[in-house]
């Protein structure tokens, strides 16, 4: 459970993290979180839970921490949520933070429980340094908005279900038992951020640091630093190269400090100690306050690295937060537009504002410029907020001759946190050209790809950048390749400009076509232009998609085109060693090859389902995605790509599962034939209709969806950064078979036909699930000659024939089934 392994381990985990994964770092080193040992001395204490708690009304959480217990009993999840609750007035977030809890009985000797973040981002949106990795939490507190989805845990604990726990909330914890609250809330902590990479090679004697890569760094290992007075920061190379014996040597120091600026002032000054014994513990060292400095009965000791006996702590501590608050929880932004270059010598105008959780201490907004970029001098203009209205502006006047400004902001938190943008100058900086422009305006966008007439109307969003800056910026469009229109887009922050399409909604109709091309030009004396499709006569294009009325009952076999699905990411055809139409995802699917990015295909029915009191949807599939990692299953961070079939009753604004994900491991043939083609890190296995498989989904079999809700159904494979495969394809599909006699009721995937190939007999084996009346079975030769037929009535249950063609010469046979006269499966078969 601890983070004691070697270099050789890492590189063991990277390679055999799953069959399918031979690729770099994505599914590389799991970080195993630190743990909680009970010490089995009684150290009785009772620090009282934080004000803000105590006194908090029904909404005065400030987080949304969502627990999946399993296994737990009902006083425990009582005694959880009350921790929970406790750390939900202590954080801010407008993400909710999903935490998978686990009641297991195989922790180990002293192990109370375990807790990590279930993954970490890095250079996402507002990401305050750089390169450096922030616990998922975090990272979607800052960015704000969902990074790793809502079917992804934000953290993952254990807790011994072996161990004598007093779940009580009054701390009044016997001398016999642990304070299950206590122990939770340390947990909590961890999964929230005090924790990272630092970990010792036992079989090299060094320490080292890493997480995809070696080098890589936690936004708590930032913090930490050997020695009290002239220490010495653990990721600074100029004192500790990487996997080397001095860093070794620090982690076992006993002398390790966290130079959290908030904890420091919470701590009258002085630099809170971290836990670092003369021998690296496994679990223990480093992400843990030191014992001897905060004991039991300290209003610091809940982040210590044991929990004594009668021991309750229901505070993290001024401490503990402070670490959390200089490790992400609270932040300074620094909301300045960046000077754009300039064709002539004029004034430059730095204006903009800071977002600080402390406030900005007064006297200390600068912009720091050179006119060498760094390399010898630099000088200092203060930022000054003259309308008192948090705005902070400077001018600068370029004396002649200038030809180039470098510059970056700083600025100081009340907290005396400091912070630059760019956040590692000097090191980075921003530089304003002096001179005749020729660079043209850079556009990206991401093609539309479909537009719902439900919406009401259609938004264009694009990022078009340019040195000195855009002038005017506009859309060309036609519908079905008539009347050309334009219209504006206009900048809404940053690079980022908006407009909407001007469509008229009374003659727009479904299945019409768009087709639009992006247009900027800048403020140039001699102005620069660009296009986006970049070849003239090429356009961006989507449909115009229709909601139809609900229905109770739908079915395709989709060996024909159709309206009823959204075709973007999939489409509707006969593929290569398929018999008939099938709804196809892209074949491979592609993955973004970038750590921390995914990707998603979606396809959705657009004829509502009126849900049915039981109601099932079945259908055929073929599913070559790539497999999780061990005994993984949906939700788990090691479970890989995977297809989801999900619903909405919001037209699509939101979406839940209507049964987990699953992947190729779901069918052994379908596993076996992925892993059969894999080479480097992708299968090459393509799909087949011999590997098809039935499924039956209930509607009303979740969390979600009730008898009597409308909702959409939507088709979705995900693809996490890395290996990929053949796809997925569905057929047959139908929804709440009404049991009528003039519909047919009998489903594909309740019939085999086998072997094929075959050398004299076949066998048809129908495992039917209802009465199915009158079925009908016939055999055609290549020319399309009937040579068999058989009828039979009422089937129910098992129902087989053997059908012997020995008589007939080698080669194809087509066999199709029947039911009340209506076809359900036609099938090649070849005679060896």
């Amino acid at each position: 459970m601890g983070k004691y392994y070697t270099l050789l381990n890492l590189l063991i985990l990277v390679v055999l993290s799953s069959n399918a994964q031979m690729k770099s770092y994505n599914q590389s080193i799991k970080v195993p979180p630190p743990v909680c040992y009970g010490s089995g001395k009684i150290e009785k204490a009772q620090i009282p839970p934080p004000a803000d708690f105590l006194l908090k009304s029904a909404g005065a959480a400030k987080a949304d921490i969502i627990v999946d217990y399993k296994g737990f009993t009902a006083e425990a999840k009582e005694a959880f949520a009350y921790a929970v609750g406790i750390w939900e007035t202590v954080i801010e977030s407008d993400i909710p933070i999903r935490m998978e809890a686990n009641w297991r009985s195989d922790l180990g000797a002293n192990v109370l429980g375990s807790c990590g973040p279930e993954t970490y981002y890095k250079n996402f949106e507002d990401a305050p340094f750089k390169d450096r990795y922030y616990p998922v939490a975090i990272a979607e507190k800052i960015a704000g908005r969902e990074l790793n989805g809502a079917s992804r845990y934000d953290m993952v604990a254990n807790f011994s279900s072996k161990n004598d726990w007093y779940f009580g909330t009054d701390m009044n914890c016997p001398d016999t038992l642990y304070d299950f609250v206590s122990v939770v809330l340390h947990e909590i902590g961890h999964g929230l951020g005090f924790t990272g990479f630092f970990f010792i090679d036992a079989q090299e004697s060094v320490g080292s640091y890493g997480y995809y890569e070696f080098g890589d760094a936690s936004s708590f290992d930032l913090l930490v630093e050997q020695g009290l007075t002239n220490s010495k920061q653990l990721v600074n190379t100029s004192f500790f190269d990487n996997a080397s014996v001095e860093l070794l040597s620090a982690l076992q120091s006993q002398s390790l400090y966290a130079n959290s600026p908030i904890a420091i002032e919470r701590n009258k000054g002085s630099k809170p100690k971290l836990y670092a014994p003369e021998f690296f513990d496994d679990g223990s060292s480093v992400y843990h306050l030191n014992d001897a400095s905060y004991p039991n009965g300290n209003e610091n000791s809940l982040m210590t690295h044991a929990v004594g006996l009668a021991e309750s702590i229901h505070d993290p501590g001024p401490i503990t937060r402070g670490i959390m608050d200089d490790i992400g929880w609270r932040n300074i932004f620094i909301r300045f537009p960046q000077v754009k270059d300039i064709e002539e010598l004029q004034p430059l105008l730095f204006s903009g504002w800071f977002e600080s959780d402390y406030g900005v201490k007064a006297g200390t907004p600068k912009v720091i410029y050179s006119l060498d970029e760094f390399e010898s001098h630099s000088d200092t203009l203060d930022l000054v907020d003259t309308q008192g209205n948090g705005t902070y502006a400077v001018t600068l006047v370029p004396a002649n001759g200038t030809e180039k400004v470098s510059y970056y902001i700083e600025v100081v938190d009340t907290m005396n946190r400091t912070r630059r943008e760019p956040a590692l100058a000097p090191t980075e900086f921003y530089t304003i050209h002096v001179g005749t422009d020729t660079e043209k305006p850079v556009i990206a966008h991401d093609e539309i790809d479909y537009f719902l007439s439900i919406d009401g109307e259609q938004q264009l969003v694009a990022d078009i950048s340019d040195n000195l800056g855009i002038d005017t910026a506009y859309v060309q469009f036609f519908v079905n390749g008539e009347a050309a229109n334009t219209f504006a887009l206009s900048r809404d922050y940053d690079d980022r400009y908006i407009g909407t399409f001007p469509f008229d909604m009374n003659t727009i109709k479904d299945g019409d076509e768009i087709s639009y091309a992006i247009y900027a030009t800048d403020g140039a004396g001699n102005p620069n232009s660009s296009r986006l499709p970049v070849v003239a006569d090429e356009y961006f294009s989507f449909k115009v998609e229709e909601i139809f009325d609900a229905v109770s009952y739908y079915s395709n076999d989709f060996n024909q085109a159709t309206p009823d699905f959204i075709i973007s990411d999939f489409d509707i055809y006969t593929a290569q060693r398929f018999d008939d139409g099938a709804l196809h995802s892209e074949h491979p699917y592609l993955a973004p090859l970038i750590d921390n990015e995914d990707l998603n295909f979606t396809t959705f029915l657009k004829r509502p389902i009126v849900i049915q009191q039981d109601g099932t949807m079945n259908f055929d599939e073929v599913v070559l995605v790539e497999p999780g990692g061990g005994l993984s299953n949906y939700g788990d961070s090691d479970f890989y790509d995977y297809v989801i079939v999900e619903g909405s009753k919001d037209f699509g604004e939101t979406w839940y599962p209507l049964a987990d994900g699953y992947d190729s491991s779901d069918q052994s043939i379908w596993l076996t034939n992925y892993n059969s083609g894999i080479d480097g890190q992708d299968s090459g296995t393509r799909g087949s209709a011999e590997w098809f498989f039935p499924r039956t989904i209930t509607l009303t079999d979740n969390d979600y969806f009730v008898a009597g809700d409308t909702i959409l159904i939507q088709f979705r494979l995900y693809s996490d950064p890395y290996a990929t495969g053949w796809g997925w394809a569905i057929d047959n599909l139908e929804i709440q078979r009404p049991v009528s006699a003039d519909i047919t009721l009998l489903f594909s995937g309740e019939i085999k036909v086998y072997p094929n190939p075959f050398t004299d007999n076949i066998t048809i084996s129908i495992s039917a699930i209802q009465q199915e009346s009158q079925i009908q079975v016939d055999v055609y030769n290549a020319v399309g000659q009937k040579i068999y037929a058989t009828t039979q009535q009422g089937a129910i249950g098992q129902y087989s024939d053997d059908i012997n063609l020995s008589g007939y010469g080698n080669g194809m046979f087509l066999i199709k089934v029947s039911q009340n006269g209506q076809t359900v499966l036609t099938k090649k078969l070849i005679k060896n």
